[in-house]
């Protein structure tokens, strides 16, 4: 079968494409993803070392896990942006491998907290290629009635990479503490959180050689680019590209901002979950890893996937707002698991509590960003995205660990009651993304009623 879209016609140069090819694509890109995220998570695992090693706070822990890696990852996704709107996407892509491999091998030779913190920037720009790039190419590869789905498979290898980061770090970690410190001449003695990084970033280099010989770029398809365009093979420029996010701003902004204050409760969790079980129930880096590990891989995963099959389920039903529904009950279906599960006195309480935190929690990542490119033309869908990235990274990835940690260091006073930070922080603003997509709903189905009427 070979139907390219449902809303353009085929297009000579896109005869390769297949539904087959198209879902090896997303294949390639979730695989590509899932490294980005062992190279970004891993030092969730690794908390205490650096701490100890590098004599800094949790405040500044935060700092790495957070602000260092998301602000310069947000940064870079404007421009990365606009390059994904007009030039070629696959090679995007593979130089942000490249450079996020090797920034990863930098945070393993770091000896101080602004060596670690300069190259964990280089980290977030080097993955801010991937999301745009791969949201633009699925884009073209799936007709409207299928895209969320994709998209949401492409999400959820974030969280399964997550999940694998977890697991392969404890185990890494876990040997690594066993062989202890190791003399590498002049690069002097590496620690094993150190080695950790080394090992991890050797996966990213292979694969972006992978990706250059298997994946072809599509040719530009779907919704047409909106008449201030000065030529349908060039970006829409900034002004025009804020022009339209001004004249579009009820539909656009409460989905940017909506499904980013949900993905500050779940970057929260993500960062400081692991630091929890070890503080409050003794838990080494190894046992939690693997579990928390295995619940990424499992249930994040079918979260962010039943995420967007639950969408695509209410758009078949006539919901337009599909996307901002799915994302508004999910969320209200985590909170008050976030709220208890780490207030409860029983460890293996705790972490069932925790099961269906991560599931319904990552339901939103399959259908939010995946809204975006439905509601804006093809070549302001890099930028659009970017722009999410943006307020996502900076407000959620950047935000959330760092709520938590000001909460814990400044509010409590004491790291090992991080329990209660967690219980306080994570509930508290995934309810304001939830009245944030309900506002959203109507004005977003009117948007989408418009298009589909456009394309029919």
């Amino acid at each position: 079968m070979n139907d390219v879209t449902s809303e353009t016609k085929p297009d000579p140069n896109f005869a390769f494409r297949t539904d087959g090819y198209a879902w090896f694509v997303v294949l390639m890109l979730c695989l590509a993803a899932i490294i980005s995220f062992i190279d970004r998570q891993i030092i969730s695992l690794l908390v205490d070392p650096i701490k100890e090693d590098l004599g800094i706070s949790d405040t500044q822990v935060s700092l790495l896990q957070g602000f260092a890696f998301a602000l310069f990852y947000s940064a870079a996704a404007i421009p990365m942006g606009r390059l994904v709107d007009s030039k070629n996407r696959k090679t995007i892509i593979l130089a942000g491998m490249v450079l996020w491999s090797i920034a990863t091998t930098i945070c393993g030779l770091a000896k101080v907290f602004w060596q670690l913190f300069i190259a964990r920037m280089m980290v977030g720009v080097g993955e801010a290629t991937l999301s745009p790039a791969g949201f633009s190419m699925l884009a073209d590869y799936f007709p409207r009635k299928s895209l969320t789905r994709a998209l949401s498979v492409f999400t959820g290898s974030s969280f399964l990479g997550t999940g694998i980061a977890l697991l392969v770090g404890g185990f890494v970690i876990s040997k690594m503490t066993e062989i202890g410190p190791v003399d590498m001449g002049l690069l002097g003695t590496i620690r094993p959180w150190q080695m950790t990084f080394l090992i991890v970033s050797i996966p990213g280099l292979i694969f972006a050689l992978i990706v250059w010989l298997l994946v072809r770029e599509p040719p530009r398809l779907g919704t047409p680019t909106p008449k201030t365009a000065s030529h349908t093979d060039e970006a829409l420029s900034l002004g025009q590209a804020w022009q339209y996010l001004v004249d579009h701003n009820t539909v656009i902004l409460p989905v940017v901002f909506g499904f980013t204050f949900l993905t500050v409760a779940m970057f929260s969790v993500s960062a400081w979950v692991p630091a929890y079980f070890m503080r409050t129930h003794g838990m080494t880096a190894g046992e939690i890893g693997s579990i928390f590990g295995l619940y990424f891989v499992t249930l994040g995963s079918a979260g962010v996937v039943t995420g967007g099959l639950f969408s695509d389920w209410l758009k078949g039903r006539g919901y337009n707002d599909s996307n901002m529904r799915a994302g508004f009950i999910s969320a209200l279906l985590a909170t008050p698991f976030l709220a208890t599960f780490t207030l409860v006195p029983d460890k293996d309480l705790s972490l069932i509590l925790l099961a269906p935190v991560v599931f319904f929690g990552t339901m939103p990542f399959g259908t939010g960003p995946s809204a975006l490119p439905l509601i804006v033309p093809n070549r302001l869908r890099g930028q659009m995205v970017a722009i999410y990235l943006l307020v996502a990274n900076v407000i959620g990835q950047g935000g959330g660990p760092f709520l938590v940690a000001v909460f814990t260091d400044y509010v409590l006073g004491d790291p090992n009651l991080i329990r209660y930070s967690i219980s306080v922080v994570c509930p508290t603003v995934m309810l304001i993304g939830a009245a944030i997509l309900f506002y959203g709903k109507k004005p977003y189905a009117e948007h989408i009623r418009k298009i589909d009427a456009e394309l029919a």
